[in-house]
């Protein structure tokens, strides 16, 4: 009897043993000399980061519609190595395209934007119905409807002074959406999106942006582009056409054009 109630207790211990709760060792996320928990290196800091070897200089590296343009104009069939070389003037692209788009100019201001050519628009999922490519090009969205507001409501004059001025020329579309959401762009309106002075996009991140409307335009830095009143200035378009023109040269100041009204 003695050695069947020795078995029966062992079984009795070994079945709640079975049922006993199981401590778990615990595992660290932090992170330890910019290392995760997994040994990779922690990629969320998004500050820019300058290091001897410039592919790996975050602040080097192109944005996504940059790549795409490299990669569109065969930029992305160079070698490797030859990488860095190939990205310094893909970020200085938006400068060198002003003098391709004052073609013809030297004029004043309102002059220079009646002719100049705005970005390039691509079919996207409209041109399917149409048997268009989805990249293909359907047209450029240009600034007539800025020049016909600006004529309209007299601030087309104030522009005909020797300045100097620095339009941030809204394109059709900007117009077009401003108008739908907001009302009519209005004299005040227009003269928001005129600074007094010429401030080249080199220099927008440390001028003030003081406007014709008496207000004063806010500069910010963000995901390696330059913002003034949350819109993105020198903005590249998908594709090989044709990116926001910027600094683009008049006999009396400047152009930048812009995706959206600075107002909206």
């Amino acid at each position: 009897m003695t050695n069947s109630k020795i078995v029966l207790a062992a079984a009795l211990v070994a079945g709640a043993s079975a049922f006993a709760p199981v401590q778990q060792q615990g595992v660290s996320t932090a992170l330890f000399n910019g290392l995760g928990a997994g040994g990779m290196a922690d990629t969320r800091d998004p500050d820019a980061f300058a290091h001897d070897d410039p592919r790996k200089s975050i602040s080097a590296a192109p944005s996504f519609e940059e790549y795409l343009k490299l990669r569109d104009s065969g930029g992305g069939a160079a070698p490797a190595a030859a990488a860095p070389a190939a990205a310094a003037p893909a970020v200085a692209a938006p400068a060198a395209a002003a003098p391709a788009a004052a073609v013809g100019g030297g004029g004043n201001v309102m002059g220079t934007l009646a002719g100049l050519e705005g970005p390039g628009q691509v079919w996207g999922a409209e041109g399917i119905a149409v048997g268009k490519e989805e990249s293909d090009l359907k047209g450029y969205d240009n600034f007539g409807l800025f020049v016909a507001r600006l004529e309209s409501s007299g601030v087309a004059a104030e522009l005909a002074g020797a300045g100097p001025f620095t339009i941030f020329a809204p394109v059709d579309s900007a117009i077009e959406s401003y108008e739908k959401m907001f009302g009519p762009f209005d004299a005040n309106v227009c003269k928001m999106h005129i600074v007094t002075g010429k401030v080249p996009t080199s220099q927008v991140s440390s001028a003030t942006l003081s406007t014709l409307s008496g207000e004063t335009l806010t500069y910010k830095r963000a995901v390696r582009k330059d913002f003034v009143n949350d819109i993105v200035i020198g903005e590249k378009t998908f594709g090989q056409y044709n990116d926001f023109p910027v600094d683009v040269e008049c006999s009396n100041g400047l152009i930048h054009a812009i995706s959206l009204s600075l107002a909206s």
